[in-house]
C-alpha cells in the first residue's frame, strides 16, 4: 500500500512502501508464530532479533494492525493488513491514537534526519502511554531500531519498561542484541527472525517492487542480498548489481587497478551518496565474509580464521572513518587497496 501521506522515515526507499503500509509479510512463520503466542500469554514486551533488512519491522506493523484492526489472532498466522480500513490507514499514515513509532525524528533543520532515536523521542513515548487509550484496543509502542538509542535514551525506554501500563505492547526491533542493555533485553520476549531463502527474497522484490525491477533481475538481486530483501531493493534501486561486479573484478585482478579503485571511490566519496557508500562498504564486508566462510568449507581453518579477523577489520575501520568524520573517497581506497593484499591469497 503506497499513500502520499505516508510519512518519510530515516531509511525511506523511494517507491516502496514502508513497513508501516507494508501488506504483505513474506516468510518468517515460525518467529510470527511465536509473537502471536506471547501476545496471547499477556506479556507487554517482544524483542524482534536478527539481521537488519529481513523484515523484523513489517512483522511488527502487521502485529500491531491486527492489534489494532480487532482481528482474530487465534490462528498461527497473521492476516494481512486490509487496505480498506480506516484504522490500517491511519498505521500507515502515522496517525493511530493507539501506536507510537519511535524511530530516528527529523533534523531540527527540517532536512534529513537525526542519527539517533533521542532522549526526546522516548519522552513522547511516556506522554503517549500518559493519555487515555481509545476504545478498547491496545496501546502499542515500536522501537524501531532499538540500536540506533544512546545510553540515555534507552534508559528511559528501561523505566517504561519496568512499570507498562495495563494493556500495553511494546514491539521493539534489534538488529542484533548484542550491544543491547542486558536490563531492557531481560524485560522482553525474545523473537529471533532468520535471512529469508533466496526464493522468498525474489517474491518480495517482485511484491515490492511493483514491477519495476525486471524478472531476470531478481535472482542475482536475491543470491546478494544474503537473505535480506532490504538490501535486494538497495541493490536494484541504486545499481548495486553493476557496483558488486566492478568490486569484485578489482579483487580478481592480479595486480591493483588504481583507475577502477579510484572511479569506485569516487561513488563512495561523492557529496550527498550515502547510499551507494554504504552499499559499498557493506559489498566489501560481504565479500571478505563469504571468502572465510568458503575456506572454512573447505578445511582451511587457518585461512578461516584469518579472513574472519580481516573482517573485523575492516567492519571497525568503516566504523572509525565514520567516528572521525575522515574522507570516505581516501578510505574507500585504502581498504580496498587491503582488501587485494589480503584477499590475494584466499579464493583467487
Amino acid at each position: 500500500m503506497t499513500d502520499q501521506q505516508t510519512p518519510e522515515y530515516h531509511d525511506t526507499l523511494e517507491g516502496i512502501a514502508p513497513p508501516s503500509a507494508s501488506t504483505r509479510l513474506v516468510g518468517h512463520e515460525t518467529a510470527v508464530a511465536q509473537m502471536l503466542s506471547i501476545v496471547r500469554s499477556g506479556h507487554h514486551a517482544i524483542l524482534l532479533d536478527g539481521e537488519q533488512g529481513i523484515g523484523k519491522a513489517t512483522a511488527a506493523f502487521h502485529l500491531a494492525n491486527a492489534l489494532l484492526d480487532g482481528a482474530s489472532l487465534e490462528d498461527e498466522r497473521l492476516p494481512a493488513p486490509n487496505p480498506s480500513s480506516a484504522s490500517v490507514r491511519q498505521v500507515a499514515q502515522g496517525a493511530h491514537p493507539n501506536l507510537i513509532h519511535l524511530t530516528r525524528p527529523r533534523a531540527a533543520t527540517g532536512t534529513g534526519f537525526k542519527t539517533a532515536i533521542t532522549i526526546d523521542e522516548v519522552r513522547r513515548v511516556q506522554h503517549f502511554l500518559s493519555m487515555t487509550a481509545s476504545v478498547d484496543r491496545p496501546r502499542i509502542v515500536i522501537v524501531d531500531p532499538v540500536g540506533d538509542m544512546p545510553r540515555g535514551a534507552a534508559n528511559a525506554l528501561l523505566k517504561t519498561l519496568e512499570e507498562p501500563p495495563f494493556n500495553t505492547l511494546f514491539l521493539i526491533v534489534s538488529h542484533g542484541s548484542g550491544g543491547l542493555l542486558a536490563t531492557i533485553r531481560s524485560r522482553c520476549q525474545i523473537v529471533r527472525f532468520a535471512p529469508l531463502p533466496d526464493s522468498q527474497v525474489e517474491e518480495v522484490i517482485t511484491l515490492a517492487g511493483q514491477g519495476a525491477v525486471p524478472e531476470s533481475d531478481t535472482g542475482r538481486l536475491a543470491a546478494l542480498s544474503g537473505g535480506r530483501p532490504r538490501l535486494a531493493l538497495t541493490l536494484a534501486l541504486f545499481g548495486g548489481a553493476e557496483l558488486r561486479d566492478s568490486l569484485e573484478k578489482l579483487l580478481a585482478a592480479p595486480r591493483f587497478d588504481t583507475m577502477l579503485a579510484h572511479r569506485l571511490a569516487e561513488v563512495a566519496g561523492a557529496k550527498g551518496n550515502d547510499t551507494h557508500n554504504t552499499l559499498l562498504r557493506e559489498m566489501a564486508v560481504d565479500i571478505v565474509r563469504s571468502r572465510a566462510r568458503s575456506a572454512a568449507l573447505s578445511g582451511d581453518l587457518r585461512g578461516a580464521d584469518r579472513l574472519a579477523a580481516f573482517e573485523r577489520e575492516l567492519a571497525q575501520r568503516f566504523a572509525e572513518a565514520d567516528a572521525f568524520g575522515l574522507d570516505r573517497k581516501q578510505e574507500l581506497l585504502v581498504a580496498s587497496a587491503r582488501m587485494h593484499d589480503v584477499l590475494g591469497g584466499a579464493g583467487r
